[in-house]
């Protein structure tokens, strides 16, 4: 069974790639989701975070999540703690998934740091959704509700664009429509069904 990792920067179209793929038929895990999976309210991992962080970024038990964002592009000891107590039940999620059984023709494993966290190495190959930065800008502005400057200081401290493409086996160009990117996914589906 094949796993192809996929990734971009933000606003790159991920989530919306893996729609596609999933109406394809293929088995897709999305690690942002993950992400929020094992710290949503009631389980182990809020627990253990709110343990680590302090209670200021829970509300009624919940995450503030646009509060502890906002935090974490100021403070790297703070984003250490949270990954710290993120990252593993993450690894350990994405490890008992690539164990399951499935029937679709391949698996996709979406990550926004699956190059900068050396989790490509373990994957068949790399698919990167590339979109020019002014158009990262524009999308990730509109759709998040931030200023241009937080974009901006987002796409900073991720991998430049450059940097992904360099380690892409496969690029999907999504400077374009919803509709053109569909197009790509599925041209990119008939030559993942036939990777041998």
């Amino acid at each position: 069974m094949k796993i192809y990792g996929l990734t971009g920067g933000i606003a790159s179209g991920k989530s919306t790639a893996l729609r596609v793929f999933q109406e394809l038929g293929v088995e897709i895990l999305d690690t942002d989701q993950l992400a929020r999976d094992v710290i949503a309210p009631g389980t182990e991992g809020a627990v253990a975070l709110e343990e680590a962080i302090g209670a200021d970024y829970f509300v009624d038990g919940a995450l503030d999540r646009k509060a502890l964002r906002d935090a974490l592009y100021t403070d790297a000891e703070l984003k250490q703690t949270v990954e710290s107590v993120i990252h593993p039940r993450v690894a350990q999620a994405v490890s008992e998934w690539r164990e399951t059984e499935t029937d679709a023709p391949y698996r996709i494993l979406c990550s926004p740091l699956l190059l900068e966290t050396s989790n490509h190495a373990s994957l068949d190959a790399v698919i990167v959704l590339d979109v020019p930065t002014d158009i990262q800008v524009t999308r990730a502005a509109r759709r998040d509700d931030q200023s241009v400057e937080q974009i901006q200081a987002i796409i900073a401290a991720q991998m430049n664009r450059k940097d992904r493409l360099a380690h892409a086996d496969f690029i999907l160009d999504n400077a374009g429509t919803e509709s053109e990117l569909t197009a790509r996914i599925h041209a990119l589906h008939r030559t993942l069904l036939n990777d041998d």
